[in-house]
């Protein structure tokens, strides 16, 4: 079996709980496991496409990768949710099935957490929230994970639970890298209405309405005024008719005010190897205070 552990954000940890788990396993399940390391989440989704030909079973992960003790609660379910859906748009197998995923909570998790439901509808099942967050139970589910509806019973998921209200985190979830990229698609095919419009229908199926919002408020002015000229997805998110500011301003003045700002757009911060005072996640599960 082959695992890729992503626990912790130094490679010299006083204790190394990757050999923690790996000698409890063998202990009680007289196996071996091939294993890696990843200290950042880029490394991991790297790791995975470096691999297809040789896939991983399982990949563990801990909460407490790349955590910045400054960032709000808030900021850290953002780029947390963030970091996994990119790694889950990667991690499956051969098959098309998802690759599992222990995911290891910090202390200030229950099983009643939002992000419970959300890593949920990620694909993510084998998640150890509070008293659960023990060696054996890592080594439970490397030898069996949790499958759909196991998760579900669990965790008492309920359909209610799996719709996605909270705009202000979902509109954080895209990166500036992916508000690049969809800026250069649309720079480069600005005269083409076709592509324009066949583009934002995809953007449409893809994200919610306010990270369209968001992507929207970053589309060039000439952009925007040939979607809502042409596209029906377009028209039932903006909120502004920037064909009738333009229009208006022309009329008035020589003078036009680009609209396609960066405004909404969320800048990630560069987490610095040894430069970050971490919560260490892992304390409980050796015994160790």
């Amino acid at each position: 079996m082959r695992v890729l552990f992503a626990v912790s954000n130094s490679e010299n940890s006083k204790d190394d709980i990757v050999d923690i788990i790996l000698n409890e396993y063998q202990k009680q399940y007289k196996k071996i496991i091939s294993y890696k390391r990843a200290f950042y989440y880029d490394a991991i989704v790297n790791e995975i496409k470096q691999t297809r030909d040789n896939r991983y079973d399982l990949i563990v992960i801990s909460e407490d990768l790349e955590k910045n003790v400054n960032d709000s609660y808030e900021t850290e379910d953002a780029n947390l949710y963030k970091h996994l859906d990119e790694i889950t748009d990667e991690a499956y197998k051969e098959d098309g099935t998802g690759i599992p995923i222990i995911f290891i909570c910090s202390d200030r998790r229950s099983e009643r957490d939002p992000l419970i439901s959300q890593l949920f509808v990620l694909g993510i099942y084998n998640i150890l929230v509070g008293k659960g967050r023990t060696i054996q139970n890592v080594c439970a589910l490397l030898d069996k994970p949790r499958n759909k509806k196991q998760a579900k019973i669990l965790y008492n998921i309920t359909p209610k639970q799996l719709k996605y209200n909270n705009n202000a985190v979902n509109s954080k979830i895209i990166s500036d890298r992916e508000l690049i990229s969809i800026q250069k698609f649309f720079n480069i095919n600005k005269d083409n209405i076709d592509k324009c419009v066949k583009g934002f229908a995809k953007l449409a199926r893809e994200y919610d309405e306010s990270q369209l919002q968001t992507i929207i408020n970053c589309l060039p002015l000439n952009v925007r005024i040939i979607l809502e000229e042409n596209s029906k997805e377009y028209i039932k998110i903006a909120k502004v008719s920037v064909k009738k500011i333009y229009d208006e301003q022309n009329k008035n003045t020589f003078e036009s005010r680009d609209l396609s700002t960066r405004e909404g757009m969320v800048s990630s911060d560069v987490i610095i190897p040894g430069q970050n005072e971490k919560r260490g996640i892992f304390k409980k599960l050796n015994g160790k205070k």
